[in-house]
């Protein structure tokens, strides 16, 4: 939240168990992360994190990839390339707009739902 403080709410503070990122250049566009802690008989903790995703309706209707429905999918893949502080902090990067301090424009492309 201190990276990207347009970006990033935690509705229940610091405390909270999910984070919303909106996108400041596309209104309306907003992923939630929410996570849980498993702890195991030997209590090893293991976090869960899933990722809801909050989009307009013509968006979805305009997305014939299916990219909004498979995108907790993706998530859980990226989680377990990156890490989860280098999923989130990708995730954060493209949904930031270009010129926000410390963040980085959106691909070419990563918001065209209509290819």
């Amino acid at each position: 939240q201190e990276k990207y403080p347009a970006a990033v709410q935690l509705p229940e503070g610091a405390s909270s168990s999910c984070m919303s990122i909106r996108s400041a250049s596309q209104p309306g566009f907003e992923l939630v992360i929410v996570w849980r802690m498993h702890i195991d008989e030997e209590g090893k903790v293991l976090p869960k994190l899933d990722l809801l995703t909050q989009v307009p309706q013509r968006a979805l209707e305009l997305d014939r990839k299916g990219a909004v429905a498979a995108a907790p999918l993706h998530f859980r893949a990226l989680l377990g390339l990156l890490g989860i502080e280098a999923a989130l902090e990708s995730l954060l990067r493209l949904l930031c707009a270009e010129g926000s301090p410390g963040a980085h424009p959106a691909p070419p492309g990563a918001w065209d739902v209509t290819e």
